[in-house]
């Protein structure tokens, strides 16, 4: 197991430096947002046998958004993606990086039809959790993602519009 955590490790490395984070400037980039959309990452199928579904997971993080004021419409171009990787000994915890973010449509500046979406916005947290509690610790990590971005959209719409 601990042969397979050091190389999560490494495979991560690239995929969060690449990320944008929670500084200034990536909070700057929620300015004006006024509705998300909320998209989940294929979950890995031991996940979904545990009980962590797509459903669950899109279904809390839209009810969360709603609570805070965040309006969610699924014809939003902006969106809040969770990806979630995981990996596991053949006898033990689970290990999962769960990645929280928001997406939105951009241009590049040297060619302005060539249109795609990116991470804008982000925020990661890893976790180690036995099968019986799986689901319940996944879903709790998830909410605390949700509470760093309301805490950052609030920060950068101070009056929101109505």
């Amino acid at each position: 197991m601990h042969s397979k955590l050091v190389w999560l490790g490494v495979l991560l490395i690239p995929w969060v430096a690449r990320a944008a984070g929670d500084a200034p400037l990536d909070r700057a980039t929620l300015r004006g947002i006024h509705s998300v959309n909320v998209i989940i990452d294929v979950l890995d199928p031991e996940l979904v046998k545990q009980g962590l579904t797509a459903n669950s997971l899109k279904e809390q993080i839209e009810r969360r958004l709603d609570h805070s004021g965040i309006t969610v419409d699924h014809a939003a171009a902006e969106f809040v993606g969770i990806k979630i990787l995981q990996v596991r000994a053949p006898r033990g915890p689970y290990a999962l990086c769960l990645s929280l973010g928001v997406y939105q449509p951009v241009a590049l500046s040297r060619n302005k039809e060539i249109r795609t979406a990116t991470d804008t916005w982000t925020v990661e947290t890893i976790l180690m959790a036995d099968s019986k509690v799986l689901t319940r610790e996944a879903l709790n990590s998830v909410d605390e993602l949700l509470d760093r971005l309301v805490a950052a959209y609030r920060a950068a719409n101070p009056n929101p519009q109505p």
